[in-house]
């Protein structure tokens, strides 16, 4: 379908933009005979670029850090538990309002349902810990939270495997989950992020 006034738009935010999200969405736009388009754009300040959202009347967005918290003081919330991560990965514009939603613990809810996980040690409490942790307790999965004041544990970890929520590279004894977008579980977890934000795009917006 080619691109025309009544053309739909979406994208995402981020100070590393990259093609993955314009691969999956647009195709999906297509399968599903969507008229909307879907592109990455590189951004230094959140709010220039949601103003620029609104003049260009885009239908949905999606952010990335450090973007996820700052959005949270520009949209509307109405889930109670993402409020409470405070960490907002997705926006939507519906009856002419914003709203954000918090579709980074749905994905990795997702994910790790996939294993028989008891016990998960997630490393880092910036937005996407927080994520980690709620889609820990969705899941009924105990967890324990390595930050910088107990960072030593990951040389000498019990139990559980370890859930990797910063941009850094980290050595532990115990098995790793790589949240990292660039590593293979970060590309499923981001891949099933996505479907969730599609879900929510066509449910609202089309």
């Amino acid at each position: 379908m080619f691109p025309n006034k009544d053309t739909k738009l979406y994208g995402s935010f981020s100070q590393t933009p990259g093609n993955n999200g314009c691969k999956f969405f647009n195709k999906k736009f297509k399968e599903n005979n969507i008229n909307a388009i879907y592109k990455s754009y590189y951004s230094n300040n959140i709010k220039e670029s949601f103003m620029a959202a609104k003049i260009l009347d885009f239908s949905g967005f999606a952010v990335s850090m450090p973007f996820k918290y700052e959005i949270t003081k520009l949209v509307n919330i109405p889930n109670d538990s993402d409020n409470k991560i405070k960490a907002i990965n997705t926006v939507v514009k519906k009856n002419n309002e914003w709203y954000g939603y918090n579709l980074d613990k749905i994905g990795v809810l997702k994910y790790i349902k996939l294993y028989n996980l008891e016990f998960i040690n997630i490393v880092g409490q910036g937005g996407f810990g927080r994520s980690v942790k709620a889609a820990c307790e969705l899941a009924n999965i105990k967890y324990n939270i390595i930050t910088r004041t107990n960072w030593g544990e990951l040389n000498n970890i019990k139990k559980g495997i370890v859930f990797n929520c910063t941009p850094i590279d980290i050595n532990s004894n115990k098995d790793i989950i790589d949240g990292r977008p660039f590593t293979k579980e970060g590309k499923e977890i981001a891949r099933l992020i996505a479907e969730e934000q599609l879900n929510l795009y066509l449910n609202e917006q089309c």
